[in-house]
């Protein structure tokens, strides 16, 4: 499953899916505008809750009363009362008024009654208003002198009240307005209202189902974009563009593809283009668009996955780099002030410093003097030229000597301790070359008595770890004799017994003891073979089977395949089994001691962790000093050797050795580089 939901044929499928879903959501929102605009009246549905709150019956039913107050407005720009203005554009007000209700744009579709001061104005010959308020669909207003206002109408929104705002401007003329919709038109608005509607709501519903679908196409490609099915990350070449050219890429195809698809929806509103050139046009708008678009998207996503989102982006890198170079500037800036006082008393309080300050003054004073001669004579100029050669040549003589300095102390860092600085000119740089040859001659010496005090401990120690040989070996033997001999006391057998468990503890120390010494000092042969991990782990578990039955532990042990590492088969068996003993010795009972073995960083690493029965006062180096026990208190058992001999065998093959204590936590830990 894993493997077919990062299959790049699963990616690939789910793009072209995702391209097609906004395709045919495309043309679905195309087709509904097409028919949306072809129908009569196309503005009849206006996205309202019912047909009784239609924007266009409100603006049909408000035309004439919006026609007086228009009439109004313009007979009483001066703040005159209504009816004492003359004339506007050379009308009356009789004039004005009527002229705007022939120019309704629905006249033949209503009937109105408008009464103003007795003065009738109507289109149907209705002898009050009350004839029309019969209709499906009516508006009926009234003010009158007093300011008093009431309105009825057939339960459709009437939208804003204009003789409220007529009153405003007239307070005593006695208004009555009443506009009907012909009932014919008025059910052929409300059929083409439901038609609209439904066409809305088909074409909204099937979009929504496209673009749902694309969107969730679009997150799994988002949770998957440079995904193996291993969990690697991957990138493409796409990756390595810029990030501000995709997010300029994701802009312009974006914005781009919707401008294309409204332009082309206006021009078939109008008329001038065939239906099939608009579909075509905003579905491979809509096309490329998107694949543009996720293109940039799922680079930008890859980049953010795989950590490279700043190292691809222009912006960041250049704010990076300025930032870095702040940082740098402010600290030299910093380090500078603070040290420019020491140094310049430095400088000035050396013979060299003070000579070549001198020589900078004199000759740049000797050398202005005479650019500003030159004007008079081109002597000066060539005078200038030769004391600047003059001074450069002493401070690059100088600065020899620096580059001596150098050299002396880059050998004696190498480790050739016996190279010496020769004779320098400069008094202050020939005491610092002096001083530097002194602390060659000193490290040397140190170095040499160091190498011979530890030749020395070795080689005693190997000598009278050799030398207690053939004694140790003659009072076992006699112990082995005296203990066959019979009718001994029970008192001597008992001491018989402490010999012979003394003799062997001190053999056993003995021959530690010599190991450790012969592979510290090199004598040690080591047979190196390509080794396996797991099968080293394991021989030493079965060397201990006996003890760890017998112990109250429960060992755990998870070791990878194919852990290869080169080194000599039987030190690492006797490394593993020293560790596995210091366990059985010094682990809490009732607990569990974990073996591991895996690869990190091309390196196999085994571990052996267990819980302390004894505090842990001592750190990880002192535990693999030499004769170190991690219980103190003990005297029997181990020589104290065992971590040392573990160390010194695993730094004798290659590898590394490491011991971590946290709290009753001990941990040792072995590093070899794979070998494949």
């Amino acid at each position: 499953m894993k493997k077919f939901i990062y299959s790049i044929y699963t990616k690939l499928a789910a793009v072209i899916l995702f391209i097609i879903c906004i395709a045919m959501g495309t043309l679905i929102l195309t087709d509904g505008f097409t028919d949306f605009f072809n129908e009569k009246d196309y503005y009849i549905y206006g996205f309202e809750n019912s047909f009784l709150e239609s924007g266009h019956i409100n603006t049909i039913l408000n035309s004439v009363e919006n026609s007086v107050y228009s009439t109004y407005a313009n007979f009483s720009e001066d703040g005159s009362p209504q009816g004492k203005k003359e004339s506007v554009n050379g009308m009356t007000f009789d004039e004005y008024l009527q002229k705007r209700l022939d120019n309704l744009s629905y006249a033949d579709k209503i009937n109105y009654f408008v009464s103003i001061n007795d003065k009738v104005y109507t289109n149907c010959g209705a002898a009050n208003a009350d004839e029309l308020r019969n209709s499906l669909i009516y508006k009926y207003g009234l003010k009158e002198s007093n300011g008093y206002t009431e309105r009825y109408t057939s339960g459709h929104r009437h939208g804003a009240d204009y003789l409220e705002y007529i009153a405003e401007l007239n307070k005593t003329d006695a208004i009555t307005v009443c506009v009907s919709i012909k009932d014919a038109y008025a059910r052929e608005c409300e059929e083409l209202w439901k038609a609209q509607e439904e066409l809305f709501r088909t074409v909204f519903i099937k979009t929504f189902i496209f673009f749902i679908l694309a969107l969730l196409l679009l997150i799994y490609l988002i949770c998957v974009s440079g995904k193996a099915a291993d969990g690697s990350l991957k990138n493409i070449w796409v990756d390595s563009v810029w990030t501000e050219i995709h997010f300029v890429i994701a802009v312009i195809a974006g914005v781009g593809a919707v401008s294309v698809c409204v332009i082309l929806l206006d021009e078939i509103q109008g008329g001038n283009l065939p239906l099939y050139i608009v579909r075509i046009g905003t579905v491979f708008s809509a096309a490329v668009g998107s694949a543009a678009v996720l293109t940039s998207l799922l680079s930008i996503i890859r980049k953010i996955k795989c950590r490279r989102f700043v190292e691809t982006s222009i912006a960041f890198r250049t704010v990076r780099w300025a930032w870095q170079i702040f940082v740098r500037l402010v600290k030299w800036t910093c380090r500078n002030i603070r040290n420019f006082k020491s140094v310049m008393s430095e400088v000035l309080s050396g013979k060299t410093g003070v000579i070549l300050i001198s020589m900078l003054f004199i000759y740049t004073a000797v050398i202005g003097f005479c650019g500003i001669l030159t004007p008079e004579s081109s002597f000066f100029l060539f005078a200038g030229i030769v004391l600047f050669a003059f001074a450069a040549f002493v401070v690059a003589y100088r600065a020899k000597d620096i580059d001596e300095i150098n050299k002396g102390a880059e050998e004696i860092r190498k480790g050739n301790l016996q190279y010496k600085i020769g004779e320098l000119k400069s008094g202050d740089i020939k005491k610092i070359a002096e001083n530097i040859n002194e602390i060659g001659d000193g490290l040397e010496k140190s170095v040499s008595e160091k190498l011979r005090a530890e030749r020395l401990k070795t080689e005693l120690i190997t000598n009278v770890s050799h030398d207690l040989k053939t004694p140790l070996t003659s009072i076992i033997s006699y112990t082995e004799l005296l203990s066959n001999m019979e009718e001994l006391p029970e008192e001597a057998k008992d001491y018989i017994w402490i010999i012979a468990k003394k003799s062997e503890r001190l053999k056993n120390l003995t021959q530690d003891l010599f190991e450790v010494s012969k592979v510290q000092s090199g004598n040690e042969i080591l047979v190196f073979e390509k080794l396996d991990a797991a099968t080293l782990i394991n021989q030493a578990l079965g060397e201990h089977d006996n003890e760890i039955k017998k112990s109250e532990l429960v060992f755990r042990v998870k070791t990878a395949k194919d852990l290869f590492i080169s080194a000599d088969g039987r030190k690492m068996s006797r490394v593993l089994g020293n560790l596995i003993d210091n366990a059985l010795k010094y682990a809490m009972k009732n607990t569990r001691v974990f073996i591991s073995a895996y690869e990190k960083d091309n390196e196999v690493i085994m571990e052996i962790k267990n819980t302390s029965e004894y505090p842990m006062d001592f750190d990880a180096e002192e535990i693999t000093g030499r004769f170190v026990r991690g219980d103190k208190s003990r005297t029997d058992g181990g020589s104290g050797l065992g971590l040392a001999i573990a160390k010194s065998y695993t730094e004798a093959c290659g590898g590394r050795f490491d011991i971590v204590i946290d709290g009753d936590l001990f941990k040792a830990v072995i590093r070899f580089d794979k070998v494949m």
